[in-house]
């Protein structure tokens, strides 16, 4: 596997500060599931990828490595503690943005490009269900996997939380433009659309 990883000059400094014997400054990086990062001063294990950049070599095992490809490690004298490392990492999944149901309408009435998802069951869609929304089964997980991860995916449940798990799944797909509606349904029938039933 080819990886890609800077280290810049401040970083690379502040670890060869840190380091005992400077000419030889290896840093261990691990990126758990949820990209959370640890940095510790180590030395190279079996099956760890190295990487070198402005004379430090990073040091990751092959969990974190994919995590890594492209990420940009930085040093901030500034902060309150007297410095600290910063990570551009452009693997790091998007957020999943909440979106009011006024705010889905307004989409909706301005006929944008977007995937609006059901992720209730097919036995509370026959009891409501938003116009233009399509039932997350099967076939749509399908077609969706199929689909550019830039389409824009707007989730809603019930309430807002089925929905929001739904669109973690996506996230972890891969895709990089999803929406939770706030309050599900029963937020869009109390401020939208009085028509569709609550229950």
């Amino acid at each position: 596997m080819s990886l890609s990883l800077t280290v810049t000059e401040a970083a690379a400094r502040a670890i060869r500060d840190a380091a005992a014997d400077p000419d030889h400054a290896a840093l261990r990086l691990s990126i758990g599931p949820a990209f959370e990062y640890d940095l510790q001063l180590d030395t190279e294990a079996p099956g760890d990828t190295a990487v070198t950049s402005h004379g430090v070599t990073v040091l990751l095992d092959f969990v974190s490595a994919p995590r890594a490809n492209g990420l940009t490690l930085d040093f901030d004298p500034t902060t309150p503690d007297g410095g600290g490392f910063t990570i551009d990492n452009p693997n790091v999944p998007a957020p999943i943005l909440s979106i009011t149901p006024a705010e889905l309408k307004a989409l909706l009435d301005a006929g944008e490009s977007f995937e609006l998802i059901d992720a209730r069951t097919v036995g509370e869609r026959v009891i409501a269900c938003i116009e233009g929304s399509r039932l997350l089964d099967k076939a749509l997980h399908d077609e969706l996997m199929q689909r550019d991860r830039e389409t824009p995916l707007v989730f809603q449940c019930h309430h807002g939380l089925r929905s929001h798990a739904a669109a973690e799944y996506f996230q972890r797909a891969g895709f990089r433009r999803l929406y939770n509606l706030q309050g599900g349904i029963e937020a869009w029938s109390l401020e939208i659309d009085p028509s569709v039933p609550r229950y």
